[in-house]
């Protein structure tokens, strides 16, 4: 007996029939194409004092890896996030997204979603995972793995990225720089103070750009022998209290007559060892002069005086004469000789240095240091067969004997971190003649500014230290 008329029996067995077709295809699907791949679940972790990294393991057939994340605030939608980078190799096993400057606490929330490009062979297709989250709950403390990342044309596949700057947002990044505020102090005792105004600090498109100017330009007239000095207050960078943070006038000193801008990473970034490049147009005008280096970060070695070294990537003063010549290296001391000793240059044989951009790379190894411009490799220092410390007694450096608790090639072989600004004046220039000050004076700011009338015309719009971008490999 039919249960069913016969158009309905029909009707049901091509439902089956279609059914089956489809499960067939589902089946072929997973065998060919692997449709029922999913992004393997994240791993985060939190670390102390600050960053974090996010990570899923390696597995054959992944050629990409994206996170997108938001700190204590959910998605709308599959947006971009506050975290937003492709990831374009795995490292260690593990494709692994780094942060390095962001400070979270027990009981922040990041909510993320992350993507894969996966290949099986056949086909290369693009894989979601949304709406995860994860809860802060402990923090860790050991050093930041050094992870391939995509920040933007600038990068090199061929090295892991540190740092990298292009000064595209609409301000600096607080995660990233300070801004000085405070008088310039040892080991060069420029006369300037350095602040946090527009007249010497602003961007122009995706340039920074640092432009020193008179600082009765910015407070009056007369600001030099003010009577009550000036205080950077609470507002100061540097110890509050200290002479980088209060200045008096009287008995032959003034306030300094220049006003700029210093920009650094400290205690914000900092590394050991790498290569830095910089894009950068350096300034012009007499006794003007950019401040490219690195700054050890902790001292090991002493503090002030270049105690612990310091590292130039770039250094050409704007007068005339001294702007043909390219500096770079290291400083071992604040006499001549150790100032000298690790001064490599090269001389521009078509005009100078301030006149056009110049790509300016430090290549920092724990075997030594080379300096290039421009892909040309112009000065190579290699430590001597003892050290450094050898050379304490030759360049009369008095702490040279601290620089044996380290390595070969210490006072460069601790952590450092990145400046960038303005100077004027003060102990980078040797004592000459065309000089109006001495090195050492009592009344060299005084004596400088009297001569206002000779350096001050030849600054202008070309007296700008402009920086298109920073980026900071591992080797």
């Amino acid at each position: 007996m039919l249960l069913f008329p016969y158009h309905s029996q029909f009707r049901l067995f091509s439902c089956f029939v279609n059914m089956f077709y489809l499960l067939s295809l589902c089946v072929i699907n997973i065998v060919i194409v692997n449709c029922q791949y999913e992004v393997p679940d994240a791993k985060v972790k939190v670390f102390y004092p600050k960053g974090f990294t996010v990570s899923i393991p390696d597995e054959p057939g992944i050629k990409l890896f994206a996170f997108h994340g938001k700190i204590n605030e959910e998605f709308d939608g599959r947006e971009a996030g506050t975290f937003a980078r492709d990831i374009l190799k795995p490292k260690n096993g593990s494709w692994t997204f780094v942060d390095r400057f962001t400070k979270l606490k027990e009981g922040d929330i990041l909510y993320y979603w992350t993507y894969v490009d996966y290949d099986d062979g056949q086909h290369k297709l693009g894989y979601v995972k949304d709406d995860q989250m994860f809860e802060v709950k402990d923090l860790i403390n050991p050093n930041l793995p050094k992870i391939d990342v995509r920040y933007n044309t600038h990068t090199d596949s061929t090295n892991n990225v540190l740092f990298f700057e292009d000064f595209s947002s609409n301000r600096l990044d607080p995660n990233k720089w300070i801004i000085e505020q405070r008088f310039a102090d040892e080991p060069d005792f420029e006369f300037v103070m350095y602040v946090n105004r527009p007249e010497v600090l602003t961007k122009e498109g995706n340039k920074l750009k640092i432009k020193p100017v008179l600082s009765e330009n910015i407070f009056g007239g007369g600001f030099v022998n003010s009577i009550n000095g000036y205080n950077f207050g609470d507002n100061c960078t540097s110890l509050i209290g200290s002479q980088s943070c209060r200045r008096n006038t009287g008995a032959g000193f003034i306030l300094p007559p220049v006003a700029s801008s210093q920009i650094s990473t400290k205690n914000k970034f900092s590394f050991k060892y790498g290569r830095v490049e910089i894009r950068a147009k350096l300034p012009r005008g007499d006794w003007i002069y950019p401040e490219i280096y690195l700054e050890p970060l902790h001292e090991v070695y002493g503090s002030g005086n270049y105690k612990s070294g310091r590292i130039r990537i770039a250094f050409s003063p704007g007068n005339e004469q001294m702007n043909k010549i390219l500096h770079g290296g290291i400083i071992l001391g604040p006499n001549n000789a150790a100032r000298d000793y690790g001064d490599k240059t090269i001389e521009d044989m078509n005009g100078y240095w301030s006149e056009n951009f110049h790509t300016f790379v430090l290549d920092w190894q724990p075997h030594g240091i080379t300096v290039s411009v421009d892909n040309k490799l112009y000065g190579r220092i290699d430590p001597p067969e003892n050290g450094f410390s050898q050379l304490g007694g030759s360049l009369s450096i008095k702490n040279a004997d601290r620089w044996r608790t380290g390595s070969k090639l210490a006072p460069f072989d601790q952590e450092m971190y990145l400046v960038l600004g303005v100077g004027v004046g003060g102990f980078n220039f040797k004592d000459s003649p065309s000089k109006p000050w001495k090195n050492g004076g009592r009344n060299s700011v005084s004596q400088f500014y009297e001569a206002k009338n000779e350096w001050y015309r030849t600054w202008g719009e070309s007296s700008n230290l402009e920086i298109d971008y920073v980026r900071i490999t591992s080797t």
